[in-house]
Protein backbone atom coordinates (compact mmCIF):
# COMPACT_ATOMS: atom_id res chain seq x y z
CA UNK A 1 0.00 0.00 0.00
CA UNK A 2 2.87 2.37 0.85
CA UNK A 3 4.48 1.67 -2.55
CA UNK A 4 1.24 2.51 -4.39
CA UNK A 5 0.88 5.76 -2.43
CA UNK A 6 4.48 6.75 -3.18
CA UNK A 7 3.97 5.88 -6.83
CA UNK A 8 0.74 7.95 -6.91
CA UNK A 9 2.56 10.92 -5.41
CA UNK A 10 5.41 10.54 -7.87
CA UNK A 11 3.00 10.48 -10.84
CA UNK A 12 1.22 13.60 -9.52
CA UNK A 13 4.56 15.37 -9.04
CA UNK A 14 5.64 14.55 -12.60
CA UNK A 15 2.26 15.74 -13.92
CA UNK A 16 2.51 19.00 -11.98
CA UNK A 17 6.10 19.50 -13.17
CA UNK A 18 4.95 19.10 -16.75
CA UNK A 19 2.19 21.63 -16.16
CA UNK A 20 4.67 24.07 -14.69
CA UNK A 21 7.09 23.74 -17.59
CA UNK A 22 4.28 24.60 -19.99
CA UNK A 23 3.75 27.98 -18.36
CA UNK A 24 5.63 29.67 -21.17
CA UNK A 25 3.91 30.30 -24.47
CA UNK A 26 5.57 30.89 -27.82
CA UNK A 27 4.17 33.44 -30.23
CA UNK A 28 5.32 34.82 -33.54
CA UNK A 29 5.34 38.31 -35.00
CA UNK A 30 5.24 38.80 -38.76
CA UNK A 31 8.20 40.93 -39.80
CA UNK A 32 7.70 41.06 -43.54
CA UNK A 33 8.48 39.11 -46.67
CA UNK A 34 11.85 38.50 -48.30
CA UNK A 35 10.43 39.90 -51.55
CA UNK A 36 9.86 43.35 -50.02
CA UNK A 37 13.44 44.12 -50.96
CA UNK A 38 12.39 44.11 -54.62
CA UNK A 39 10.23 47.24 -54.25
CA UNK A 40 12.05 50.14 -55.89
CA UNK A 41 14.35 47.90 -57.97
CA UNK A 42 14.50 48.21 -61.73
CA UNK A 43 13.52 45.49 -64.18
CA UNK A 44 17.18 44.87 -65.06
CA UNK A 45 18.08 44.36 -61.38
CA UNK A 46 15.18 41.92 -61.00
CA UNK A 47 16.21 39.95 -64.09
CA UNK A 48 19.78 39.69 -62.75
CA UNK A 49 18.55 38.49 -59.34
CA UNK A 50 15.54 36.35 -60.24
CA UNK A 51 16.32 35.33 -63.80
CA UNK A 52 13.91 35.19 -66.71
CA UNK A 53 10.27 35.06 -65.56
CA UNK A 54 7.92 32.27 -66.59
CA UNK A 55 5.50 34.82 -67.96
CA UNK A 56 5.16 38.60 -68.46
CA UNK A 57 1.68 40.12 -68.43
CA UNK A 58 0.20 43.62 -68.29
CA UNK A 59 -0.65 45.19 -64.94
CA UNK A 60 -3.51 47.14 -66.56
CA UNK A 61 -1.94 50.52 -65.81
CA UNK A 62 0.79 50.69 -68.45
CA UNK A 63 3.23 48.47 -66.56
CA UNK A 64 4.10 44.78 -66.43
CA UNK A 65 3.78 41.83 -64.08
CA UNK A 66 6.75 39.46 -63.96
CA UNK A 67 5.39 36.03 -63.03
CA UNK A 68 7.76 33.51 -61.44
CA UNK A 69 6.33 30.05 -60.78
CA UNK A 70 7.82 26.80 -59.53
CA UNK A 71 5.93 23.52 -59.44
CA UNK A 72 7.15 20.81 -57.09
CA UNK A 73 5.87 17.29 -57.50
CA UNK A 74 6.19 14.92 -54.56
CA UNK A 75 5.40 11.23 -54.81
CA UNK A 76 5.18 9.06 -51.71
CA UNK A 77 5.08 5.31 -52.26
CA UNK A 78 4.32 2.85 -49.49
CA UNK A 79 4.84 -0.80 -50.23
CA UNK A 80 4.18 -3.79 -48.04
CA UNK A 81 4.90 -7.44 -48.66
CA UNK A 82 7.95 -6.82 -50.86
CA UNK A 83 10.30 -9.79 -51.22
CA UNK A 84 13.52 -10.35 -53.11
CA UNK A 85 15.19 -13.70 -53.68
CA UNK A 86 18.30 -14.79 -55.50
CA UNK A 87 21.71 -16.36 -55.05
CA UNK A 88 25.21 -16.01 -56.43
CA UNK A 89 28.29 -18.23 -56.07
CA UNK A 90 31.86 -17.39 -57.05
CA UNK A 91 34.71 -19.93 -57.18
CA UNK A 92 38.38 -19.11 -57.53
CA UNK A 93 41.03 -21.77 -57.93
CA UNK A 94 44.83 -21.60 -58.20
CA UNK A 95 46.50 -24.43 -60.09
CA UNK A 96 50.06 -25.74 -60.08
CA UNK A 97 51.27 -23.72 -63.04
CA UNK A 98 50.16 -20.47 -61.45
CA UNK A 99 47.10 -20.14 -63.62
CA UNK A 100 43.95 -18.82 -62.06
CA UNK A 101 40.56 -20.01 -63.07
CA UNK A 102 37.58 -18.06 -61.85
CA UNK A 103 34.13 -19.43 -62.16
CA UNK A 104 30.87 -17.92 -61.13
CA UNK A 105 27.29 -19.02 -61.10
CA UNK A 106 24.32 -16.72 -60.70
CA UNK A 107 20.77 -17.80 -60.31
CA UNK A 108 17.89 -15.64 -61.31
CA UNK A 109 16.70 -12.91 -58.98
CA UNK A 110 13.03 -12.23 -58.57
CA UNK A 111 11.27 -9.34 -56.90
CA UNK A 112 7.63 -9.39 -55.97
CA UNK A 113 5.60 -6.70 -54.35
CA UNK A 114 2.04 -6.41 -53.15
CA UNK A 115 -0.11 -3.64 -51.68
CA UNK A 116 1.70 -0.68 -53.19
CA UNK A 117 0.08 2.69 -52.55
CA UNK A 118 1.39 5.77 -54.29
CA UNK A 119 0.29 9.35 -53.63
CA UNK A 120 1.42 12.32 -55.72
CA UNK A 121 0.95 15.97 -54.83
CA UNK A 122 1.89 19.08 -56.79
CA UNK A 123 2.72 22.32 -54.99
CA UNK A 124 2.95 25.69 -56.71
CA UNK A 125 5.02 28.55 -55.37
CA UNK A 126 4.77 31.87 -57.12
CA UNK A 127 6.00 35.43 -56.97
CA UNK A 128 4.39 38.18 -59.07
CA UNK A 129 6.40 41.40 -59.29
CA UNK A 130 4.48 44.48 -60.45
CA UNK A 131 6.45 47.06 -62.47
CA UNK A 132 5.22 50.53 -63.33
CA UNK A 133 5.65 52.24 -66.74
CA UNK A 134 9.22 53.25 -65.72
CA UNK A 135 10.13 49.54 -65.17
CA UNK A 136 10.44 49.94 -61.40
CA UNK A 137 8.86 47.41 -59.00
CA UNK A 138 6.02 48.97 -57.00
CA UNK A 139 4.33 45.88 -55.52
CA UNK A 140 4.58 42.09 -55.23
CA UNK A 141 2.34 39.11 -54.56
CA UNK A 142 3.64 35.74 -53.37
CA UNK A 143 2.75 32.64 -51.39
CA UNK A 144 6.19 32.12 -49.84
CA UNK A 145 8.98 34.06 -48.20
CA UNK A 146 7.16 35.25 -45.05
CA UNK A 147 9.50 35.97 -42.14
CA UNK A 148 8.61 35.78 -38.46
CA UNK A 149 10.30 36.57 -35.16
CA UNK A 150 9.52 34.05 -32.42
CA UNK A 151 9.19 35.07 -28.79
CA UNK A 152 8.53 33.30 -25.50
CA UNK A 153 6.39 34.77 -22.78
CA UNK A 154 5.25 33.74 -19.33
CA UNK A 155 1.54 32.85 -19.32
CA UNK A 156 0.14 33.84 -15.91
CA UNK A 157 -3.28 32.30 -16.55
CA UNK A 158 -1.86 28.90 -17.52
CA UNK A 159 0.55 28.97 -14.58
CA UNK A 160 -2.12 29.60 -11.97
CA UNK A 161 -4.42 26.98 -13.52
CA UNK A 162 -1.54 24.54 -13.03
CA UNK A 163 -1.18 25.64 -9.42
CA UNK A 164 -4.93 25.12 -8.95
CA UNK A 165 -4.64 21.59 -10.35
CA UNK A 166 -1.80 20.91 -7.94
CA UNK A 167 -4.28 21.48 -5.11
CA UNK A 168 -5.61 17.98 -5.84
CA UNK A 169 -2.60 16.71 -3.95
CA UNK A 170 -1.82 18.94 -0.98
CA UNK A 171 1.92 18.42 -0.77
CA UNK A 172 2.74 19.61 -4.38
CA UNK A 173 1.10 22.97 -3.54
CA UNK A 174 4.03 23.60 -1.21
CA UNK A 175 6.29 23.34 -4.26
CA UNK A 176 4.16 24.85 -7.03
CA UNK A 177 2.96 28.06 -5.36
CA UNK A 178 6.45 29.37 -4.51
CA UNK A 179 7.70 28.24 -7.90
CA UNK A 180 4.89 30.08 -9.70
CA UNK A 181 5.52 33.27 -7.70
CA UNK A 182 9.27 33.17 -8.40
CA UNK A 183 8.81 32.35 -12.10
CA UNK A 184 6.28 35.17 -12.53
CA UNK A 185 8.61 37.63 -10.78
CA UNK A 186 11.54 36.66 -13.05
CA UNK A 187 9.35 36.93 -16.15
CA UNK A 188 8.16 40.39 -15.06
CA UNK A 189 11.76 41.53 -14.56
CA UNK A 190 12.66 40.32 -18.06
CA UNK A 191 9.49 41.86 -19.52
CA UNK A 192 8.26 38.60 -21.00
CA UNK A 193 4.79 38.26 -19.47
CA UNK A 194 2.13 37.52 -22.09
CA UNK A 195 -0.38 40.27 -22.75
Amino acid sequence: MVIITKFYRFVILVFITLLMTSCYSTYSVYKGNVHQQTIGKTKNEILRSYGVPNQITSDGAGGEVLVYEVYTQTTITNSSGATKSGSSTAVRGVYGNGGIIIGSQTRGTSVSSANTISQTSVDKTYCNLYLNADNVVYDFQTNYGAQYDYYRCFDKKLTWIGVGVSCLAVWPVIVTVPWAIIAQKKAKEKGIICK
